[in-house]
């Protein structure tokens, strides 16, 4: 099983969702975004590097031999992922991911404790180890997706409506009344916000214009 097939399952799951999936080779480029002349890493033969909705992903291969192939495995990948984060916006560096899909596994190999070793290490980003078994793709793949942030556990649970938590969806517009602007436009403020998140200094612009014409 390669990684080729995992993101293929991962691109899949993700359009399920109604997200937006797509391939971003710059992810995998040995150089940072801002020094394209100096070689930074060495290429990884077999990456593949995504965008699902709001994470970006890196795809890799990894070998469950031994705790220092694995150990020397992993810095090569942290290393890819701090030159993937110059391709990233700001935003969504936080939510950074690599899925690493076990190619060829010894059946001998201590499984267990090299994938806790790989998953307990959060430094650069989060890990996820997929454990690929031949004969039942998918449901490999199922249990894998149910630990990540594809995964849709509300499906299996009763909605709850009137939760004291669950009343938050109109705070923002709460909270910019409570400082003074006028119901109109703190509706207005929150609707260009969500509308606008990636256009900060076109925000700006909308917010001053919303407010002269509603004075």
């Amino acid at each position: 099983m390669t990684p080729e097939v995992l993101k293929s399952l991962l691109i899949a799951a993700t359009e399920q969702l109604g997200w937006r999936a797509d391939e971003v080779k710059d992810f995998t480029s040995p150089t940072f975004r801002s020094r394209p002349i100096e070689s930074e890493t060495k290429a990884i033969p077999g990456l593949f590097g995504l965008r699902l909705g709001q994470y970006p992903v890196i795809v890799a291969p990894i070998s469950l031999d031994t705790v220092e192939g694995v150990t020397a495995e992993l810095k090569k990948l942290h290393a890819q992922i701090v030159v993937a984060r110059s391709y990233m916006y700001e935003r969504e560096v936080i939510n950074a991911h690599l899925f690493l899909c076990a190619t060829a596994p010894t059946a001998t190999g201590d499984w267990a404790r090299l994938v806790d070793l790989i998953e307990r290490d959060e430094t650069v980003c989060r890990k996820l180890v997929w454990i690929p078994k031949q004969t039942a793709v998918q449901e490999s793949f199922g249990a894998f997706q149910a630990r990540t942030f594809l995964s849709m556990p509300w499906e299996h649970m009763t909605a709850v409506s009137d939760a004291q938590l669950d009343q938050t969806h109109e705070l923002a517009q709460r909270l910019l009344e409570k400082h003074g602007l006028d119901q109109a436009v703190a509706q207005q403020w929150v609707s260009l916000a969500e509308k606008l998140i990636d256009d900060p200094e076109s925000l700006v612009t909308e917010l001053v214009l919303t407010k002269e014409a509603l004075k």
